[in-house]
């Protein structure tokens, strides 16, 4: 008798869970995605030394710094390298939206480096995303002067 009260609770449990799960996919725009929300963020500008030449050459990367452990870790990724002009066009598809601690950092062979860390508040607003998970290309200007 104990053993046909559970496998009717159990059959009834099922039918209500699978009549639920149903219910759920009804709807024409509602639909779950799985993932984090996303964003290209593409930086354009020009690399000039002091006197405002162009410097080729200068490398562009994506930094990433945070703590793990109680110290300050840093993930450098490289993204492209200026031309003879020293224009460059860099983009980073980030997982998540621009968060503090992420930069640039524009370095050259002779060692001379720049970081800059702007604030997501500073970047311009993502524009074409789908309005769901992808929120769409933020382009942005930075013009960088390196010094030796």
């Amino acid at each position: 008798m104990e053993v046909n009260c559970f496998r009717f609770l159990n059959l009834l449990l099922t039918l209500m869970l699978s009549a639920l799960g149903f219910v759920s996919c009804l709807g024409d725009d509602e639909y779950v995605e799985y993932g984090t929300p996303s964003a290209v963020y593409i930086f354009r500008g020009t690399v000039t030394d002091g006197n405002g030449n162009g410097l080729p050459d200068v490398k562009v990367s994506h930094v990433n710094e945070y703590n793990s452990g109680g110290q300050t870790r840093r993930q450098v990724d490289s993204l492209t390298i200026t031309n003879a002009e020293g224009k460059y066009e860099a983009k980073w598809y980030e997982y998540s939206l621009w968060e503090e601690g992420e930069g640039l950092l524009f370095s050259d062979k002779d060692g001379a480096s720049v970081d800059t860390f702007p604030k997501y508040s500073d970047l311009s607003t993502p524009k074409e995303g789908d309005g769901k998970w992808f929120e769409g290309y933020s382009e942005n200007t930075m013009d960088i002067v390196l010094k030796k």
